[in-house]
């Protein structure tokens, strides 16, 4: 989980169109985010965007 987190951050970093906008990107995020030891950078990411 933390691995898949680090690669969602850095996906948002390159290009935030694909995590932000697409419905795939966005149930990914929801996901990941819901996960207890998700990265505190993750679960902000999805609170910012309204998701989780």
């Amino acid at each position: 989980m933390a691995a898949a987190g680090r690669v969602l951050l850095e996906a948002d970093r390159i290009a935030p169109a694909e995590i932000r906008h697409r419905p795939a990107g966005r149930d990914v995020l929801a996901r990941l985010a819901r996960d207890p030891a998700a990265p505190t950078m993750l679960v902000h990411l999805a609170v910012t965007l309204g998701i989780g």
